[in-house]
């Protein structure tokens, strides 16, 4: 049963680095700004319905001296109150008086109520003896929204009275709206403020990890060996441990190669001996121990060869560049197939450069040289090119393209003849592995080696390699 994979949350791991820090700074300032404008607002309403309040307790305290100075009846006579709007018809400003402990109709109201009553809020018997104070919201005559005080007052022999002063709430609604809109301007400012100090200070934190990373990239190309410069002392043992590590690598590599070299040299000479002693026996099958000590050579250098490429895969490895090894192939092409005119194409290949050993190039390109001046006729191509990206984010390669105008392969033996030891033609010189050992050679370095048919006739022979 295949196990599907875990969900991923909003911060995937192939996120950069300084997007995780914007991205979460960005959340936690959003959500900061959000709870403080929920605060300032809260706090702000609190404040602009106390100011409220305060206004309309001065006109309960004017209706109070008034009732304290004249009989509750004339409280109609007493005028606005200094208010205009008390006597304007349904214009949300009313106050009214009722007398507690008698039922019936109010003892008083404005001439704005039009002979409605206000809806008072609750309070409690011990509210009214205590004469506390109540303000809260109500609805008040043509469905208006009204902020309301009211007060329960005691004059003694005249009684207890009820005093009410209600006002539109829009007025408070108005300036909450204008607050809001100021604090929501002001946080959006801040906001971006914030996140342009925080991608600076990002930017500035992270620099000297873009410089590890360029120096890293550096000794990817070859044009450093280790990780130079100072670096800060979070980053400095992490600096520290990756030259550590590639002077481990590099030592590892010496040592396989020196190991290889000797092994080559170990089992070659005790086979020349050989050769060299039964070639002084007489009657000593001579042609056949040859054929058969030649074959042991071919496959020793095989396999030491593949040894020595396995060695490098995932060891930091160099960057050679393409046209000089091509030009001393070429060279020594010209002395081994002096019949043959070789030329070379090069597209850029100055600046193009091999992301691997300059020994593995150098076989590589020989080996395609040496297959093709034995089967040409006349002229062999050598051409060397940047191959366009496949996709965002690939790693750049390089084309070596070999062609000749031979006689060519047909498509059913092009696989055989990529096969260790495989030859097809018996009276052409060689041992069959020059193919195969550069089918190795690239596969380990991620490429690949394919075989087709040369604009000159002949085979081509392409072999696709990591660039740097």
């Amino acid at each position: 049963m295949k196990l599907s994979e875990p969900r991923r949350g909003p911060f995937r791991h192939s996120w950069p680095l300084a997007a995780r820090l914007s991205a979460s700074a960005a959340v936690l300032c959003a959500a900061i700004l959000l709870v403080a404008g929920f605060a300032l607002t809260t706090l702000y309403r609190n404040t602009a319905e106390r100011s409220f309040d305060e206004r309309l307790y001065v006109y309960l305290k004017e209706i109070v001296a008034t009732i304290s100075q004249e009989p509750p009846g004339k409280l109609s006579e007493a005028g606005n109150f200094g208010e205009p709007r008390f006597d304007l018809p349904l214009s949300g400003w009313y106050w009214q008086v009722d007398k507690v402990d008698v039922p019936g109709p109010s003892v008083g109201g404005s001439n704005s109520l039009v002979g409605a009553r206000l809806q008072l809020l609750p309070q409690s018997p011990i509210e009214d003896l205590r004469g506390e104070r109540r303000e809260g919201y109500v609805e008040g005559p043509d469905e208006q929204k009204l902020r309301i005080v009211q007060r329960t007052i005691d004059f003694g022999d005249e009684g207890r009275f009820r005093i009410a002063i209600a006002a539109r709430a829009e007025e408070i609604d108005a300036e909450l709206r204008r607050f809001d809109f100021t604090l929501v301007t002001a946080f959006a400012l801040l906001f971006a403020a914030l996140m342009a100090t925080t991608l600076a200070q990002v930017r500035f934190g992270l620099r000297p990890l873009s410089r590890l990373s360029r120096e890293v990239q550096a000794i990817r190309r070859g044009d450093a060996d280790t990780l130079k410069g100072d670096f800060p002392r979070d980053i400095a043992p992490l600096a520290q441990e990756i030259n550590l590590l590639l002077t481990a690598n590099r030592n590892i590599l010496e040592r396989a190669r020196t190991r290889v070299g000797n092994l080559a040299h170990a089992l070659k000479t005790p086979l020349a001996v050989i050769m060299n002693e039964f070639r002084n026996l007489p009657d000593a099958p001579i042609d056949k121990l040859a054929e058969q000590t030649t074959i042991m050579r071919d496959q020793i250098s095989w396999h030491l060869d593949r040894a020595r490429t396995a060695a490098l895969t995932g060891a930091p490895v160099g960057a050679t560049p393409v046209a000089p090894v091509i030009a001393e192939i070429a060279r020594a092409f010209e002395k081994i197939h002096p019949a043959r005119r070789l030329a070379i194409l090069a597209d850029g290949s100055e600046d193009l450069r091999f992301r691997g050993e300059r020994q593995d190039l150098q076989e590589m390109v020989g080996n395609l040289l040496d297959n093709a001046g034995k089967w040409s006729s006349a002229d062999v191509r050598i051409a060397a090119r940047r191959l366009a990206e496949p996709s965002a984010g690939a790693p750049p390669r390089l084309a070596v393209t070999v062609d000749d105008d031979g006689p060519g392969l047909p498509e059913a033996a092009r696989a055989e003849v990529m096969r260790r030891g495989m030859r097809l033609d018996e009276t052409k010189p060689g041992s069959g592995l020059g193919l195969s050992i550069v089918t190795d050679i690239a596969t380990q370095y991620g490429g690949k080696l394919t075989l087709g048919t040369s604009p000159l006739g002949g085979l081509r022979a392409e072999v696709v390699l990591p660039a740097a």
